[in-house]
């Protein structure tokens, strides 16, 4: 790998780490605050839309995750630093080895400052979204709610103006288009065993008005429970699933299913 490479992905990954760094003690600061990280393994990875398309179909993720609620509100961000042996968007051998992605959630809920609210509503307001990796951002803004629901520990669906920009061989895509995203978190119990099912559905549009689908569920046993530390610990599967036009006018659905584990040492309830 070149030098400048290197020291490109290295760069990355010290802002990763010291984000989370950073993270850790804003969570102290809020109503409720919580920090994870995850390692999944991955295989079918053929999404070449994306760049998730490596020459064997294996990738490895570190995710680093945090949440927190304030009085008016809730931030969610995560960073993405994926290493496999990744092919150009043709297919072809690429020299590329990482990969970072990262997106940031900010929402500001209206009910916070006044407005009404009751029901099956919780929350609601305005949302926001940015997204960013290498040659790509997107911009969203929209409105947001969370919901109460039977069972659910987290309820919500936010909804979009979207504004995408990427660098295609040298030539800037710009796209405008909406975006619908529901997510979900349901834990559980099986016997003894703790379970949580969680997950999201991003349905949004590309350049040309073709729907695509991302979901990425995640099925977890909590593994700390059996030691003494529950939610500390946890391991299972998430799924990659992505329906999708690609650069050449043709539908796709990649399938790639995950094992994984995840750490969480920074959770922090302020009464």
């Amino acid at each position: 790998m070149p030098l400048h490479r290197v020291k490109s992905s290295a760069a990355r990954l010290l802002a990763a780490l010291s984000l989370a760094a950073l993270l850790a003690p804003a969570a102290a600061q809020a109503e409720f605050g919580t920090t994870n990280f995850q390692l999944l393994q991955g295989f079918n990875f053929n999404d070449n839309l994306l760049g998730y398309n490596t020459s064997d179909g294996n990738m490895t993720t570190v995710t680093i995750n945090h949440f927190h609620t304030w009085s008016l509100g809730d931030n969610f961000v995560f960073v993405d630093i994926y290493r496999g042996k990744f092919l150009n968007a043709d297919d072809s051998p690429s020299a590329n080895r990482s990969l970072v992605y990262t997106e940031w959630h900010p929402r500001l809920f209206l009910n916070k400052l006044g407005a009404p609210t009751g029901g099956f509503i919780k929350n609601w307001g305005v949302a926001g979204e940015i997204n960013a990796s290498s040659g790509f951002y997107a911009y969203l803004i929209g409105g947001g709610l969370d919901m109460a629901i039977p069972g659910f520990q987290v309820a919500g669906l936010n909804l979009y103006f979207r504004s995408d920009y990427v660098n295609a061989g040298g030539s800037a895509l710009y796209t405008n288009t909406w975006q619908v995203s529901p997510f979900w978190d349901i834990p559980f119990k099986i016997g003894p065993t703790s379970w949580d099912f969680s997950g999201f559905v991003d349905v949004t549009t590309n350049k040309d008005g073709d729907i695509d689908v991302m979901t990425q569920p995640q099925l977890q046993l909590d593994l700390g429970a059996f030691a003494g530390a529950p939610g500390k610990i946890s391991a299972g599967v998430e799924w990659y699933l992505h329906t999708f036009t690609d650069y050449t006018g043709k539908s796709q659905t990649v399938s790639a299913p995950q094992i994984m584990v995840q750490w969480t040492p920074f959770t922090q309830f302020v009464p």
